[in-house]
């Protein structure tokens, strides 16, 4: 589908239930597929609606990588297998975890097992190493980047960090849109039929607000996340980054109750006490809530406003500060 004049939205389904919005921006002069979703997706989904349109993925310039996550890389060796001569990019903080899938397993869905005793397992591990056949990054980026896909049409890479270290949108000035990946997490993310699946992953809870605040302040009329429904005007655009922001803060304070209530706890305590309270997604207490719920424990524990400690199992435990 054509959101804006040159780009369209193309949906792609994994999984049982899942979905992710990649975006096609076609210049006079250049053309990028922002973000390739699963292995598979590539041919299922992406190439199909190239060729539907016209569009030769041959002749693709530009495959650019929003952030580090298997439904967003996962597809970045098949499509560069259609289109061989388009130069990858992606953050430098997310390069590692994009280029080898084994860092990116090591780094972002390991990293709750040691200190928190929450993980996938071998099996769902082996289900991440189907699911993202990597590539080599050609080309690195920070942010403030323009490309030209027109004499006439720029587009602006903006650095968006929070859900990853090096998390990219894409705003088009002549529209005013943005493409906005996960930027902002909403109070879930949603399956393919939109209902709620799972927990919003934000990550880096100090730099995810300030993204938040950032893109608020931005003249967007057009916003088209990659789990979410495209919000047109203004006043869609707010809500949306408001009611993201709104739910990590509520959280920090479910949380603060939490200390407050007495006993140390850990992470998993954390999820099983507040997540039947907040959980829009089904199962109400869900290890992918591990992602936001220790942003803002870190958040909080650098503010001064817990410590840490660690029981006798060795897990992190957190508490008010005596």
């Amino acid at each position: 589908m054509e959101i804006a004049p040159g780009i369209h939205r193309i949906k792609a389904t994994f999984g049982a239930n899942r979905m992710v919005y990649v975006h096609l921006l076609i210049g006079s002069h250049a053309s990028m597929l922002i973000d390739t979703g699963c292995a598979g997706n590539p041919d299922a989904d992406i190439v199909p609606y190239m060729h539907s349109i016209g569009f030769d993925p041959a002749t693709l310039n530009y495959i650019l990588i929003s952030h580090s996550d298997v439904d967003h890389q996962g597809g970045n060796a098949p499509m560069k297998r259609h289109a061989p001569n388009a130069i990858l990019l992606c953050h430098n903080l997310d390069r590692t975890w994009i280029e080898d899938t084994e860092a990116l397993i090591l780094g972002r869905y390991a990293q709750f097992e040691q200190d928190h005793d929450i993980g996938y397992g071998d099996a769902g591990k082996a289900d991440i190493r189907a699911d993202c056949l990597s590539a080599p990054i050609d080309l690195t980026l920070e942010g403030g980047e323009r490309f030209y896909l027109s004499p006439d049409w720029y587009i602006e890479v903006i650095h968006a960090p929070g859900h990853s270290f090096g998390h990219l949108v894409v705003y088009d000035p002549r529209s005013k849109t943005l493409i906005s990946g996960e930027a902002a997490i909403w109070t879930a993310i949603l399956a393919d039929d939109w209902t709620p699946t799972m927990p919003p992953t934000y990550c880096q809870v100090d730099t995810y607000l300030a993204t938040i605040a950032r893109l608020a302040a931005m003249d967007i009329e057009i916003m088209s996340p990659a789990h979410w429904r495209v919000q047109r005007g203004a006043g869609d655009v707010g809500a949306f980054l408001r009611e993201s922001r709104d739910f990590c803060v509520l959280i920090e304070h479910k949380l603060m109750n939490l200390a407050h209530a007495g006993a140390a706890f850990t992470l998993r305590d954390a999820i099983e006490r507040i997540s039947p309270a907040v959980a829009t997604w089904t199962p109400p207490v869900h290890q992918d809530f591990s992602y936001g719920m220790l942003g803002n424990l870190v958040s909080l524990t650098g503010r001064g406003l817990l410590t840490t400690e660690r029981n006798e199992r060795g897990l992190v435990t957190w508490s008010l500060p005596i």
